[in-house]
């Protein structure tokens, strides 16, 4: 079997065009797969907060005598 990956623009008209395809010899199957495009700078943003949180957090605040901090912190 072999597929085809095709990448629509955003205004596209994505059931006319699938149906354009179903419709064409030897065609088994046609599917539609909206993709949400994270942008790359919204997740090293996201990694750079919780690194400067992580940063943030004085280790003589926590109370590494009780039982249940030690086993969350192994």
């Amino acid at each position: 079997m072999t597929q085809i990956v095709v990448t629509l623009e955003k205004d596209a008209d994505s059931k006319l065009l699938r149906r354009m395809i179903e419709n064409m010899k030897g065609v088994l199957k046609a599917s539609v797969k909206r993709e949400e495009k994270v942008e790359k700078g919204v997740t090293e943003d996201w990694i750079r907060k919780m690194r400067e949180l992580s940063n943030s957090i004085d280790p003589s605040m926590i109370d590494m005598n009780d039982e249940r901090t030690r086993y969350i912190l192994r």
